[in-house]
């Protein structure tokens, strides 16, 4: 039982009273006297503090803060893809159980995910220098495969890189065309207002666990990184309920929500999926509140 109050403990922020101290574990276990449903309950309430405490904290973050939230997650998914593109191009999935012909790799995706690494290892080390010059290079990279080798009449029909994620009858997949196009802004966008600040070995293998985990996931999910919806869209909900006392969580809503919105209009007026009237508006409704509500917290915060 006491194992599961110290883990309980752990919602606590960092250099929280209770999160270095044995006090509050120990009041939980007189409290149980013995009891496991007891326990159970104490952890829970330990948990639900810990949490108010960590809401309570986040006011003290600034708004640049929110851009290092939002530069690590896009660039971590960012990585994410370029070594899922490249592992797709290379072995591809079967399809009803013939194994498909390799794409192959060329300059292209080395350099791809060359700029992707040179972001992540940047923001992990501080160098601020390595990851605004990865980061740039990042964005070329995407724009170059959008603007000249997607789908269009500069091409001759042929589709760009990513498409390897839309190859293989997955047509719900993602990314795809010119999709990514939006988070390679963004993340160039939030690499240049992010302060640069190094993180501890544990975070960096933390965070290459986080993307070989996003790459394993995207194999085995038919649509790619479509999953990715559900965990984004809780964090848009995360922003507009709290964003007035957590300025890094509007400013990480706002940037997912700017970075779906490519994606959101393609699936919207993808050929055979077209949705109802009334799924588009309650879908731009969704994406407007998500930009424009954090957006109206953040002023009324600076103006307060």
């Amino acid at each position: 039982m006491r194992a599961v109050l110290v883990a309980a403990c752990r919602a606590f922020p960092r250099n929280h009273r209770a999160r270095r101290s044995d006090e509050a574990v120990d009041t939980a276990l007189l409290a149980a006297d013995g009891s496991a449903w007891h326990a159970a309950r104490e952890a829970l309430s330990l948990v639900s503090a810990g949490l108010r405490q960590r809401l309570r904290a986040q006011s003290d973050y600034s708004l640049r803060d929110g851009f290092v939230l939002l530069a690590w997650l896009l660039g971590l998914v960012n990585l994410a893809v370029a070594l899922a593109g490249i592992s797709l191009a290379v072995h591809p999935p079967e399809l009803y159980g013939f194994q498909l012909p390799a794409f192959g790799i060329d300059w292209w995706w080395i350099a791809f995910v060359v700029a992707a690494a040179g972001v992540v290892l940047g923001l992990a080390l501080g160098s601020r220098w390595l990851a605004v010059c990865a980061v740039f290079a990042n964005l070329g990279l995407v724009g170059y495969d959008a603007i000249f080798l997607a789908d269009n009449s500069l091409n001759d029909g042929r589709n760009g890189h990513l498409d390897v994620f839309t190859a293989f009858r997955r047509t719900l997949s993602f990314p795809g065309e010119r999709q990514w196009l939006s988070v390679a802004v963004l993340l160039a966008l939030a690499t240049i207002a992010a302060p640069s600040r190094r993180v501890s070995l544990r975070r960096a293998a933390l965070a290459l666990l986080a993307v070989l985990l996003l790459v394993v996931l995207s194999r085995e999910v038919a649509g790619g990184f479509f999953f990715l919806c559900w965990p984004l869209i809780a964090i848009v909900m995360l922003g507009m309920a709290f964003g007035a006392v957590a300025p890094r969580l509007a400013i990480l809503a706002v940037g997912v929500a700017l970075a779906a919105v490519p994606s959101v209009d393609s699936w919207l007026t993808m050929p055979g999926y077209q949705q109802g009237p009334g799924t588009t508006r309650a879908v731009a409704v969704g994406l407007a509140l998500g930009v424009l509500l954090p957006l109206a917290q953040l002023t009324r915060r600076r103006l307060t």
